[in-house]
């Protein structure tokens, strides 16, 4: 089913021991990063930030253009060029204070594409959302949100499986992938004022992990664009919801 909008999403875990000092690996920078937005990090107070801000740009653009072409493109990160203009709040360009949050706003280039860019810090938690423009809005009315990701670590395949229908079963490909997709059809019947037993979260063709999801409400395919991320112990998601659905 065709959406008006295209949405993608990307969540680091700032905690990550893996991710400390990364602005100081050269490879990794010049690997992953243009000139620009190599001297970019470099010149930041905050490298590692302004680092992790730009990969999550470019994860969740990367999501963006694949549902726009109807298949996914050859990931080469340099060629998702990612500019970080704007912020707001009055908070510095250091690290901000736990559970304080700080928007910043750009844009992804890629080939014909150029996709806005929101992204929110708070505390350790960083979330990046792209989408196709529109003419008749600056940022659209989605959804987002984040969360750690609570629930069982043994036997979560045995644990977890009864809470989702056959359809939905057949997307999870691992313990977060499972958790991210409960926490957004948690909130999406939120958002629909339904019950969650009314809505599934199925998914496109494809490799398990890499499959677009869909949102299906009383078993049809709704008009709801819907992107999924995860990293650490967070589970991400943001979605859009037509008027036309909302007020059904």
């Amino acid at each position: 089913m065709p959406h008006s909008w295209h949405l993608g999403n990307d969540v680091v875990d700032l905690t990550d021991p893996r991710h400390g000092g990364k602005a100081g690996d050269n490879r990794f920078l010049q690997r992953v990063f243009s000139p620009e937005e190599q001297e970019d990090i470099r010149t930041s107070l905050n490298p590692d930030r302004a680092l992790w801000m730009r990969w999550a740009g470019k994860e969740a653009a990367f999501k963006t253009v694949s549902k726009a072409q109807g298949s996914a493109p050859i990931f080469n990160h340099p060629s998702f060029r990612t500019t970080v203009f704007g912020r707001r709040g009055a908070l510095p360009d250091g690290a901000p204070p736990p559970d304080n949050p700080m928007s910043r706003f750009g844009q992804v280039e890629y080939e014909r594409f150029l996709l806005p860019l929101r992204i929110e810090v708070v505390g350790t938690t960083l979330h990046a959302v792209t989408w196709t423009p529109d003419p008749g809005h600056d940022i659209p009315p989605f959804v987002w949100g984040s969360q750690e990701a609570v629930g069982p670590t043994h036997d979560w395949r045995g644990l977890l499986e009864a809470r989702f229908s056959a359809k939905e079963w057949d997307c999870v490909s691992h313990r977060a992938s499972a958790l991210a997709r409960l926490a957004a059809r948690r909130s999406l019947a939120a958002s629909l004022k339904v019950e969650d037993t009314a809505i599934e979260i199925g998914c496109g063709p494809g490799e398990p992990g890499r499959r677009i999801p869909k949102v299906l409400l009383g078993g049809e395919e709704a008009p709801v664009d819907l992107t999924l991320s995860h990293h650490g112990r967070l589970l991400a998601w943001a979605y859009l919801i037509p008027p036309q659905l909302k007020g059904r």
